[in-house]
């Protein structure tokens, strides 16, 4: 059986995720959740290999032509957020998955084919992709004591 991801960005996702295995999959997947959710509307995926699943996870978020990326696995447990190349979002910024919201530091938006292009690439290697720098350390703030 071919390496493959299963990707969940639906409630309807839980028990039957879309599950892709080539490069092309992963490029029509994200086009139709991009038509799906325009910009303004950030929606973030959450994909693991179909294989084994409990040793990594890559969150895709997409909004219009950015995104963001996280990924946390046996190599990195404390997880790592994408850093744009170039100054991006000042601010943190939400994308949502399903209705459950998930805060990304300063600076993680990148463009929308970089998100592709380590989506692709954590299909090939199920490990953080190389594609875009990583920064580590974030922490959402806490509420008042």
């Amino acid at each position: 059986m071919a390496q493959g991801l299963k990707v969940y960005y639906d409630a309807g996702h839980a028990d039957d995720p879309v599950v892709v295995t080539t490069p092309q999959q992963v490029r029509e997947l994200l086009a139709t959740v991009r038509d799906k959710h325009p910009a303004g509307n950030a929606v973030l995926l959450t994909i693991v290999h179909a294989e084994d699943p409990w040793s990594s996870e890559l969150n895709a978020g997409l909004d219009g032509d950015v995104g963001v990326l996280h990924y946390s696995g046996e190599d990195h447990p404390d997880g790592a957020y994408s850093h744009s190349r170039m100054p991006s979002n000042s601010e943190p910024v939400i994308y949502y998955y399903v209705t459950a919201d998930t805060e990304f530091p300063p600076d993680s938006e990148v463009t929308a084919a970089d998100v592709e292009d380590a989506v692709v690439a954590y299909l090939a290697t199920n490990q953080r992709p190389e594609t875009v720098p990583w920064q580590t350390g974030h922490r959402p703030p806490q509420g008042p004591e």
